[in-house]
């Protein structure tokens, strides 16, 4: 997935999904990654865990301007928590570590450098 575009006059994106545990509305701020776990997916957020039947290619397309980035098959992470990518391991700000697979190290790395470079001065 490409970076977001930038949105200057509203810097606060939300989405409404129908969670498991009841629709909710979640800001692009507070959406740390998704996760994919057997047929569900996990929104982990800084406050709670969230959770949905749909696929992550869906969920992708949902948080298309979010500024996420598909690091793995079965990961999407705002790359406002991302601390760094390197040895193909994404470093999470919360502490967590989440592997990249070397054939999309490299895509994954230009995008969050594009991120870094847009955002300069604002994060």
């Amino acid at each position: 997935m490409a970076v977001g575009k930038k949105d200057n006059e509203n810097t606060t994106h939300t989405r409404r999904f129908p969670f498991v545990e009841g629709s909710a509305v979640v800001t692009a701020q507070s959406l740390i990654y998704v996760e994919t776990d057997r047929h569900r997916n996990l929104f982990h957020t800084a406050e709670r865990t969230y959770s949905i039947y749909r696929k992550l290619d869906e969920i992708e397309r949902q948080l298309d301007g979010f500024d996420f980035v598909r690091i793995h098959r079965s990961f999407l992470v705002n790359m406002r928590y991302i601390r760094r990518i390197s040895s193909y391991v994404c470093y999470l700000k919360t502490g967590e570590q989440i592997s990249v697979p070397k054939p999309r190290y490299p895509d994954v790395k230009k995008q969050y450098e594009q991120f870094l470079n847009e955002n300069a001065g604002s994060m």
